[in-house]
């Protein structure tokens, strides 16, 4: 493929990063095949994010040509790694009501910002945060805070989870562990025990972050991360 048929957002990250095709895929651990229909099409807003993270390019320079392509220096003066687990601004996926039995249904958008953006330190690529409204996890979850929730890291017993149920249901709780194929839940307030076969689970996502709702934003920041306190 020539320069003049790649579409802008691919040509830019290209020479910014002097990557092709086959590096690029790589580096994302995607498919060639899915980084070639970019090529043509130009990044998805998951893609842009993806990049953003892994690269250190500014995510609205990926989308737009604007402004600097480099936002190593946000990173840097935050004390963030550009490599592993790089940390950054997650995606809200939904703002879900949360019911008095702690279970919500998935509402809005899948993930890719349309919600706005929360920041997490330590939160992979593929992480995404939800709102819960309510008080059935109050006080450990307070009505209108965020839940950073990260596919990518490890469930750990005595942390929190998001467990995802095959009927579409959905809920916050303490992990216990799974035995017998049977998983132990504990209420976020720590007063029921809940448990569910494995065959009625569809997956169960760490939670990594509780964010408070002034450190929202409704458009990817280009500007540095100001520290973080949850207190």
């Amino acid at each position: 493929m020539s320069d003049k048929e790649l579409h802008p957002t691919m040509q830019r990250i290209y020479d910014e990063t002097g990557l092709n095709a086959n590096s690029l895929a790589s580096l994302l651990d995607v498919d060639s095949q899915l980084v070639y229909n970019w090529d043509k099409r130009g990044i998805s807003k998951k893609g842009g994010l993806q990049v953003s993270q892994k690269l250190g390019l500014d995510y609205g320079w990926i989308l737009s040509g604007t402004g600097s392509p480099k936002i190593e220096k946000v990173f840097n003066e935050n004390k963030v790694s550009l490599s592993g687990r790089v940390g950054g601004w997650v995606p809200v996926k939904s703002y879900s009501k949360m019911g008095y039995d702690g279970y919500y249904t998935e509402m809005g958008y899948g993930g890719n910002g349309g919600d706005g953006y929360v920041p997490s330190l330590t939160a992979g690529v593929n992480a995404y945060a939800v709102r819960g409204s309510g008080d059935s996890m109050y006080p450990a979850i307070r009505n209108g805070w965020y839940i950073v929730c990260d596919p990518d890291a490890d469930p750990t017993p005595t942390e929190f989870v998001e467990v995802q149920l095959k009927d579409g249901r959905r809920t916050v709780k303490e992990f216990i562990g799974i035995v017998n194929e049977v998983l132990h839940l504990l209420a976020v307030n720590g007063e029921k025990r809940t448990t569910f076969d494995m065959d009625d689970v569809e997956a169960i996502v760490a939670v990594t972050d509780i964010v408070p709702p002034s450190r929202h934003v409704n458009d990817y920041p280009t500007l540095p991360m100001q520290d973080i306190h949850y207190d």
